[in-house]
């Protein structure tokens, strides 16, 4: 019996070795979104382009789709029935902050004043068609033109853009996570920290291995160690048996 518990206790030990050297697990909440922390973040159509569609707004996120050493591909406002637009963002600009990621968009609608003009180029030389007074938009960014602040909106499914003077005045609340300002890790600070985790848990299998020969070892010595049953001896008078 006693070698029995003696079983159990090295057993337990084991478990409790492996409870306490398991790798950790890392995880990131939705790391594919990432973060604009300045207001002068562009939106490009194409990489090609040297004018940006627009400037993202402040605080907000954008979906990553896939990235290049320069540019991240993006998808913005793709939920809840919005019109999603993607397109192309310098990745230096871009930042994970390691939140969770509930709302990652702005869903902002803004007001026509007035009689508007949605316009497919930021010149403003190219109308789409003529929007009526308090019309809503859905508001994607802003870009500062020559002739003026412009809102590059969506309206009955058509992109453009309108004219500042054209819409209600309007604010645009910070998005409720905190800014954070935890950057993306280099590719070689990445792989280095895979390796250390690698290299570690190696380490501590071994640990685990040696322990558990350790233990099977004591347990075989044990069982040599222990006293047969000593035999029986009858001992009998003569008249036990007639």
């Amino acid at each position: 019996m006693k070698i029995l518990y003696n079983f159990i206790a090295i057993l337990l030990s084991i478990f409790i070795c492996f409870s306490c050297y398991a790798p950790p697990v890392l995880a990131f909440a939705q790391s594919e979104y990432r973060r604009v922390i300045n207001d002068t973040t562009p939106f490009y159509k194409s990489t090609l382009d040297e004018d940006p569609l627009f400037f993202l707004p402040y605080t907000y996120y954008v979906k990553v789709l896939s990235q290049s050493d320069n540019f991240c591909h993006v998808e913005i406002n793709n939920e809840n029935g919005q019109l999603g637009i993607d397109g192309f963002v310098p990745s230096e600009q871009l930042f994970y902050d390691g939140q969770e990621v509930l709302s990652p968009y702005l869903n902002l609608y803004i007001n026509t004043v007035d009689t508007a003009v949605l316009y497919a180029d930021s010149e403003l030389a190219s109308p789409i068609q003529y929007i009526f007074p308090n019309r809503s938009l859905f508001y994607f960014g802003e870009l500062q033109s020559l002739g003026g602040k412009l809102f590059y909106v969506a309206y009955n499914n058509k992109l453009g853009y309108v004219k500042e003077t054209d819409v209600m005045p309007f604010i645009i609340n910070n998005h409720p996570n905190e800014l954070t300002f935890i950057t993306q890790p280099t590719p070689d600070e990445s792989q280095s920290n895979a390796h250390s985790t690698s290299d570690l848990f190696n380490i501590k299998t071994a640990i685990i291995v040696c322990l558990l020969l350790a233990g099977l070892i004591a347990l075989f010595i044990a069982l040599l160690n222990k006293n047969p049953n000593a035999k029986r001896t009858n001992y009998y008078e003569e008249n036990d048996y007639e």
